[in-house]
């Protein structure tokens, strides 16, 4: 029998200022279309995960607009390599998230992915829980969409 999971914690961005925000949800967009295309399923995913509490409406629309055009990763890790430990795990839980939104790595992920572990300080060993973490929630899923962006739980076990 499937160890079921609890239901996953949602990261809390709110005291994050609008840059990093805007920076967090622009890491997500590049990481989607790190192989020249965003799928439908990462941007749908990306989309559930927006949290506009506290944006101004410059800061909403500058967040669909990295829809159509997003950033460069690098920028936007830049912006949130000196974030707190439970953003920066917590993007790089979010980013393996999105790469897995459309049942596959493509090509140019796994590359943007190491990119983004090294930034933000993240061991490969976490990152490959996260894989597994990420990979369970959206199979217990069962069509239903969970809440995200998921907060990287403290034990992956």
């Amino acid at each position: 029998m499937a160890e079921t999971l609890s239901t996953p914690d949602v990261l809390d961005l709110s005291s994050l200022t609008e840059r990093q925000r805007l920076a967090f949800y622009g890491a997500l967009f590049a990481l989607a279309a790190a192989d020249d295309t965003i799928d439908e399923r990462e941007s749908d995913q990306i989309l559930d995960s927006l949290q506009f509490d506290g944006l101004s409406e410059e800061a909403r629309e500058r967040v669909f607009a990295l829809s159509i055009s997003p950033p460069s990763l690098d920028t936007c890790l830049g912006l949130l390599k000196e974030a707190g430990e439970d953003v920066r795990r917590g993007l790089m839980l979010n980013l393996v998230d999105v790469a897995l939104a459309d049942g596959e790595i493509e090509p140019g992920e796994p590359h943007a992915l190491e990119a983004a572990r090294l930034t933000l300080g993240v061991s490969s060993d976490d990152v490959e829980a996260m894989h597994t973490y990420a990979y369970r929630v959206r199979q217990q899923a069962s069509g239903r969409q969970p809440v995200r962006p998921l907060a990287c739980p403290a034990d992956f076990s």
